[in-house]
């Protein structure tokens, strides 16, 4: 690499600012640290110290346990145990459908691979919200497509199948989680040494003989570690608990949480903030018992030195009806969205039927461009999305590269505190900054925009980490020394090397961002107002004023434009990572 690479024969040092010529070394991992520590440590420290706070006549507080006990006392067990059964159901439903559709598309010759994997990286964009109230609309008890056809087909009376109850929440839950499973399952499954597998067909054992006895033992520890992951994140589940399980009178500590702000004359901080700590313990223990299952999953490696071909098990006639099998994932999106689109073109939501087809038309999207909180809610999603993982993708590709380059110990404490925030459920997050920002008056950002991007700054800063992580670690060190042999400051490496090299890692880091930031409820939720709702709070609010036409219209629209960037995010990974 020669001087014109970076200056054109001209001596570099005698046009670079101080800046380009800042070291970047062990001051550098000590500003990184305390930048990482004032983003994601207040956030922790308001919650804990609002959830010791207990309110007395006269606006006077003082510090004690009566919240936890408060708390406690109102809930007792059955709360726990209503969060847990949830999450372990869903988490089990969402293991077994996905692990099995994983195999079936990595191990077998059967048919629509292409299709599953498309449907469960699109599945991925499109919200949450949109998917469980499209649920709804299929499986209702009153004009639920699928609860109508039945009555009608079969002279069913009652409600052939009751989605506000807790199996409800369960199968959802567990449909909502099984594109995600699916993904985890398939490198493990696909990376596996298929002569173990060939050894025991060799030996007279059965397509499914061999899945029982080679298969399923080999993947145990992926298994265990993608169902302690899935239960974790239904733990903290948002969404299907407030659309279904109130309804149904069925409360989980998140919705517990969201109604202390939400019900009652006051909001009541400090039970929320009891119930958010409580939360984020419950989350924590999975979470490490995960990191120490996963550290040790080299001791189960299958896929050694010796070079193989990956061979497909002939599933003979039965390919065709296990390929109808793993259509569960695309059709598990496919099918509230079509219903969504169906609602969408209805002056008033009805089940379908063919006198509804006289009453088609596009007055729901045009109607959208005439209201307010429209136009407000898709800038400030916008705005967020945008903001959030600008300043995620830049800040994490700095730290990254930190942690990797440089050499001393206290560069571990970066990663540390970026990985903190894993243990946030969104819910929690959101009255932890919420808290945060009610103490510091000093930075008004409360009831605007900035307030969400702080919280998806947090919130996202361990996945920008992991992503740029693996794209700083496979770029060779020898090339920025090259760039500093030739006058380059520290700015410019980081600028002319480092950054077209990780572009990969810091384009998925953005795109990943702003997908999640344009559609999350969870976190949202609490910090959005008036001034500052995004496109989830506003889809919420029209499903609570039974708004469902004009609803469904934008969540098509919004389907639509997140699914191109799901595209885009699902391209990247199968360029750097794997393919069905």
């Amino acid at each position: 690499m020669s001087q014109q690479a970076f200056g054109s024969g001209v001596n570099p040092s005698k046009r670079r600012g101080w800046f380009e010529d800042f070291d970047f070394g062990t001051s550098g991992v000590w500003i990184l640290i305390l930048v990482a520590a004032v983003i994601v440590l207040p956030p922790f420290f308001f919650l804990v110290k609002s959830s010791f706070s207990v309110p007395l006549p006269g606006f006077r507080t003082e510090y004690g346990i009566a919240n936890y006990t408060r708390v406690i006392g109102l809930s007792g067990l059955g709360l726990w145990s209503v969060t847990i059964a949830f999450a372990l159901g869903s988490s089990i439903l969402a293991i077994f459908l996905g692990f099995s559709v994983a195999w079936f598309v990595a191990r077998t010759n059967v048919p629509f691979r292409q299709a599953v994997y498309v449907g469960a990286f699109l599945s991925l964009a499109a919200p949450l919200i949109v998917k469980g109230i499209g649920w709804i609309l299929l499986l209702g008890p009153n004009n639920g497509l699928i609860n109508v056809w039945l009555r009608n087909t079969f002279g069913i009376t009652g409600v052939p199948i009751e989605l506000f109850s807790m199996g409800g929440m369960i199968f959802i839950e567990g449909m909502l989680w099984t594109p995600i499973a699916f993904l985890l399952a398939l490198p493990p499954l696909t990376a596996m040494d298929p002569s173990l597998e060939e050894a025991a067909s060799m030996s007279g054992a059965r397509w499914w003989q061999t899945m029982m006895r080679v298969t399923l033992p080999l993947a145990r520890p992926s298994i265990l570690a993608v169902m302690l992951l899935s239960f974790i994140r239904t733990l903290e589940s948002f969404e299907v608990p407030l659309l279904i399980g109130i309804p149904g009178g069925i409360t989980t500590v998140t919705t517990a949480l969201y109604r202390s702000i939400h019900s009652g004359f006051l909001p009541r901080y400090g039970d929320a903030s009891a119930y958010a700590v409580l939360l984020m313990g419950a989350v924590a223990l999975p979470l490490f018992w995960y990191y120490k299952l996963t550290k040790e999953s080299g001791r189960y490696a299958t896929v050694t030195g010796k070079g193989f071909r990956p061979s497909r098990i002939d599933l003979g006639w039965g390919k065709w009806p296990a390929g109808v099998y793993i259509l569960l994932i695309p059709i598990s999106l496919a099918a509230p969205l079509i219903i969504m689109l169906w609602a969408s073109f209805l002056p008033i939501y009805t089940s379908p039927s063919v006198d509804d087809f006289a009453k088609l038309s596009f007055k729901n999207y045009t109607a959208l461009w005439y209201r307010e909180d429209t136009h407000a809610g898709l800038y400030n999603s916008l705005a967020v999305g945008i903001i959030s993982a600008t300043v995620v993708s830049c800040l994490t590709l700095l730290m990254a590269w930190m942690v990797v380059r440089r050499k001393e110990r206290s560069r571990w404490g970066i990663d540390v505190l970026c990985s903190l925030p894993l243990i946030f459920p969104g819910i929690v997050l959101g009255i932890a900054i919420l808290v945060q920002f009610l103490n510091w008056r000093f930075i008004p950002i409360y009831g605007t925009i900035w307030i969400l991007v702080f919280a998806f700054l947090v919130r996202f800063l361990p996945y920008g980490m992991r992503f740029n992580y693996s794209g700083i670690i496979s770029i060779s060190k020898e090339l920025e020394e090259s760039a500093r042999m030739c006058g380059a400051g520290t700015l410019r490496i980081l600028r002319s090397v480092v950054l077209p090299l990780a572009m990969p890692a810091v384009i998925a880091t953005w795109i990943y961002v702003f997908m999640y930031a344009v559609r999350d409820l969870s976190a949202a939720v609490l910090l959005s107002g008036p001034k500052n709702a995004i496109i989830s709070i506003v889809i919420l609010d029209l499903w609570n004023n039974g708004e469902v036409p004009q609803l469904a219209a934008m969540s098509i629209l919004i389907a639509g434009g997140v699914t191109i960037l799901g595209v885009i995010f699902m391209k990247l990974s199968m360029r750097h990572g794997f393919k069905a």
